[in-house]
């Protein structure tokens, strides 16, 4: 059979797809306006994403907490990154977003529910021979390791941490804080990792050394997004307020 040539969308077509998608996700919106008019906000499903440099270090106590606090709400849960979960969101897809900022989010609603801060890690070896409180002028060139640009944890790190000599960031990328992890513990350079994951155990069984970055107050933000059309919205105030607790 002579295969069939791949169906591609003009840019009309595109944008009437993308429109069709948002409205979608208002009609869906609307439907749920007659569902809270019979069930209390913290009942049934929602679908809630998260990012991969938050996910594994708080979704397990979010849904421990939801369950004790509020055991008719049922979290339905996906982790992807920031680009992949808004366009999700814009979709209607998922209700509700954990996301790091600061971030480029168009006209979705945002509240901010804690800080993260950053801490570097490197090798007990190697941290013998850096100066403490660290400058980056003392490193060696190409000794900081990063995540890849898909994870925002990259950008708002080097910004939040004042890293300004791109000479001294590795071009080889990790995919993950774990993988990230293990490279540094091999002695090839440095690192930025969040303090969320330090304290749910991502150094532990490693030979690292944790100390402060350049300069002050180097952190992220911790917000939950939601579209601007959503009847929800009192829901997750109530979970942000609970994330701001845990946080």
């Amino acid at each position: 059979k002579d295969k069939k040539s791949p169906l591609v969308f003009t840019l009309a077509g595109e944008q009437v797809v993308k429109r069709g998608r948002e409205l979608l996700a208002k009609g869906q919106d609307l439907v749920e306006v007659g569902k809270l008019c019979q069930t209390d906000a913290m009942e049934g499903q929602l679908r809630l994403g998260c990012i991969p440099t938050i996910a594994p270090f708080l979704l397990v106590d979010l849904v421990q907490e939801v369950n004790l606090r509020y055991p008719k709400l049922h979290l339905l849960l996906r982790e992807d990154t920031t680009a992949n979960l808004l366009q999700s969101l814009r979709n209607g897809e998922l209700d509700v977003l954990i996301l790091a900022l600061p971030m480029d989010i168009g006209n979705l609603e945002s509240r901010i529910v804690g800080r993260d801060a950053f801490r570097m890690v490197i090798s007990r070896n190697q941290a013998d021979a850096i100066r403490v409180p660290i400058k980056y002028a003392d490193l060696p060139d190409e000794s900081v390791f990063l995540l890849e640009n898909e994870h925002c944890l990259t950008e708002h790190a080097v910004s939040a941490c004042k890293l300004t000599e791109k000479e001294k960031i590795n071009p080889f990328t990790a995919t993950s804080l774990h993988t990230l992890v293990q490279m540094v513990a091999n002695g090839l350079g440095t690192t930025f990792i969040p303090q969320m994951a330090i304290e749910h155990g991502l150094l532990e069984n490693q030979n690292l050394v944790v100390i402060d970055p350049p300069g002050q107050q180097a952190y992220r933000e911790i917000g939950l997004i939601w579209r601007p059309s959503s009847s929800r919205s009192h829901t997750f105030n109530l979970l942000a307020d609970l994330l701001s607790e845990m946080l």
